[in-house]
């Protein structure tokens, strides 16, 4: 039994996945950008990102609101409007995926590609919603 439970061990070892330089930090604070190591002016950059991007979400937020509201109108009409529906749920997702693709497009021309690979680890977590 001994023998099994070290090669199982070995085995283990040898075969096992290995860690990336990221997970060795035990715990990520979301949107955290620390394993980066950012310089002062990638700092500054990714900064500004932000901010213009959090202006965005907030007028995105609002279209979603009044987008809901119509949506509220079209279902309690006597006829469902199917197109309708579609199409302001089309537009509500074409303006995320914009904003989101101007966010991205915007940060990688700040990071190098080293800090690019770290980022897709955590890039999920800067997905507009």
């Amino acid at each position: 039994m001994k023998i099994v439970l070290a090669f199982l061990l070995l085995f283990s070892f040898a075969f096992g996945k290995e860690k990336h330089q990221h997970e060795e930090h035990e715990f990520h604070m979301p949107r955290d950008l620390g394993y980066l190591h950012l310089d002062h002016e990638q700092q500054e950059k990714i900064s500004q990102i932000l901010s213009k991007n959090s202006k965005k979400l907030q007028e995105l937020h609002e279209q979603k609101e009044l987008t809901q509201m119509k949506i509220k109108r079209l279902f309690l009409d006597d006829d469902f409007d199917k197109e309708g529906y579609t199409k302001l749920l089309m537009e509500l997702k074409s303006e995320s995926i914009n904003i989101e693709a101007d966010m991205f497009k915007n940060i990688h021309d700040v990071l190098t590609p080293k800090q690019r690979e770290l980022f897709l680890y955590y890039i999920r977590e800067w997905e507009v919603e």
